[in-house]
């Protein structure tokens, strides 16, 4: 059974919302390395997240937002959104801190983003999206100038730390097209899920932090702006960035949507420059604009708008 023809105006507002999202999630990895200074990765995660949470509960008690729909709550549907809340929130967040933690923000920061690809790969079994060979020539060229706008991995880096933010882009990947396959038959809307991400990135995160080292949740004399910078990921990426993408994947295929998110490690380095002063050299230009190439093109900003059917 397919859906009906993607509307052009909403097909513009779902673009908008991942291209919006990737730039949220981009500005994560920079504020995320400020907010090092004074607290542990863990730390970051777990606050982070449980403000986020109470941002968006707030937000949905006045009903800014829609409220979730908690009513009816079967099995089948808990169990689907038990399996979101895992790979988008605790393993991803989980994994990508890990990551960070053995081979630093900078490399995690253009490894983590490659759930696009995934997204793009497991929406062909999972979602009956075709793959074109613009895709393909995309995703080559966001490989490359991934690569390039990294200037390459240093020399003796940790390999399991690359192997593990690859499993937790995987991850996410996999979240992105299944949130999109089980949101509608089991009425899992965006703030419920967005909800349920944080729950198990925040207070299941904050609780570990506190049973493993309780002294630095909450350090003495913590840096100024390493509290703006958690505060910018606690109402950014933890609560904006989730409730946009869901919005996308409501309007627009997962393939398209995870193509506007390649924008995310070019957003980084951006806020990366301006915050943290760290320049881009003409190689990593170069690469920049071709993940911006490979965005366009995935994403289907360089063409018309689809006006096709896509299978649920």
């Amino acid at each position: 059974m397919s859906s009906p023809p993607i509307d052009p105006s909403e097909e513009r507002i779902g673009l908008a919302a991942a291209i919006a999202a990737a730039i949220i999630y981009g500005a994560a990895y920079p504020a995320t390395a400020v907010a090092l200074r004074s607290f542990s990765p863990v730390v970051v995660a777990g606050l982070s997240c449980t403000l986020a949470l109470m941002v968006v509960v707030g937000l949905a008690a006045a009903r800014i937002l829609p409220r979730p729909a908690v009513d009816s709550m079967t099995w089948p549907r808990l169990s689907r959104l038990i399996v979101l809340a895992l790979l988008g929130g605790v393993l991803f967040i989980t994994g990508v801190n890990i990551a960070v933690a053995i081979t630093g923000p900078t490399i995690t920061g253009f490894v983590a983003p490659l759930y696009a690809v995934f997204a793009t790969l497991f929406a062909v079994p999972l979602l009956g999206e075709r793959v074109r060979p613009t895709t393909i020539l995309a995703f080559a060229l966001a490989f490359i100038g991934t690569g390039l706008l990294a200037d390459a991995v240093p020399t003796g880096a940790p390999l399991g730390g690359i192997a593990l933010g690859l499993v937790a882009a995987a991850m996410f990947g996999l979240y992105v097209v299944l949130a999109r396959r089980w949101g509608e038959p089991y009425r899992l809307d965006g703030t419920l899920i967005t909800i349920a991400n944080l729950l198990g990135r925040g207070p299941l995160l904050l609780a570990a932090a506190v049973v493993l080292d309780p002294g630095k949740v909450v350090p003495a004399g913590p840096d100024p702006a390493a509290v703006v910078a958690l505060l910018t990921i606690a109402f950014g990426s933890s609560a904006a960035g989730n409730l946009l993408l869901m919005a996308s994947l409501r309007r627009v295929p997962a393939g398209r949507a995870s193509g506007a998110l390649l924008l995310t490690p070019v957003a980084s380095a951006v806020i990366a420059a301006v915050v943290l002063g760290d320049r881009l050299s003409p190689m990593g230009l170069v690469g920049a604009a071709c993940i911006l190439v490979g965005m366009a093109l995935t994403s289907g900003l360089l063409g018309r708008p689809s006006r096709s059917t896509s299978p649920r």
